[in-house]
């Protein structure tokens, strides 16, 4: 009687371990499906943008100028945006991680203030291709790279006037389930990371074609 007790106890351990095993597969499973979001949600009128607002396909990200991963995704951007052109829409979120970040938020600021004078694109590439120096005198001299009236510059970047539109972005990107930077929403469905410039086109291409 004891050695069949003993039996059924570890036939219910094994099952109960199966059970677990189970909603764990479900649980990663689910939480690596791409989320859905509505296309029109994910920009605002003033959100910085590439492309044409009448394409068949947006592209939101969601970045950090200081996140290194951010940094290893921009070029794959910039090869997408140069690729398909006015095939797409590419939109540019703030979403600084001020806790790990010092100087995102900052940067993301120079960026709007450069923004202000017809220049955000450009400037967005120097801060991408120097993320190791974002310090606020570092802002200055790239403003001065791109012959900025630094006066309106200065001023503009002091005042801190574009700190309520960053912290619309970083609201809108809680919202929509945004835990890490560079998160990319394609036509509303969210996808978490790098993508390889591949997995870029195979998307955009199979949207195209709908």
């Amino acid at each position: 009687m004891k050695n069949l007790s003993e039996k059924w106890i570890f036939i219910a351990i094994g099952v109960v371990s199966l059970f677990i095993v189970g909603i764990a597969v479900i649980s990663t499973s689910n939480s690596q499906k791409p989320e859905q979001v509505a296309s029109n949600d994910l920009l605002k009128k003033d959100s910085q943008v590439l492309g044409s607002r009448d394409a068949k396909v947006t592209i939101v990200e969601f970045a950090d100028f200081q996140c290194p991963a951010c940094g290893t995704a921009h070029p794959i951007v910039k090869q997408v945006t140069k690729e398909y052109g006015d095939k797409i829409l590419f939109g540019y979120r703030h979403f600084p991680i001020v806790s790990s970040h010092q100087y995102a938020l900052k940067a993301a600021e120079a960026s709007e203030a450069a923004g202000e004078q017809g220049k955000f694109w450009e400037y967005y590439d120097i801060l991408y291709d120097n993320q190791e120096n974002l310090k606020a005198e570092d802002l200055i001299s790239y403003a001065k790279r791109l012959n900025l009236n630094m006066s309106e510059f200065r001023q503009t970047l002091d005042s801190g006037k574009y700190k309520d539109k960053i912290t619309v972005d970083m609201d809108a990107g809680d919202k929509f389930g945004v835990s890490a930077t560079p998160t990319f929403f394609i036509n509303g469905t969210k996808y978490q990371g790098v993508l390889s410039f591949d997995k870029f086109k195979s998307i955009i291409d199979e949207q195209l074609a709908k």
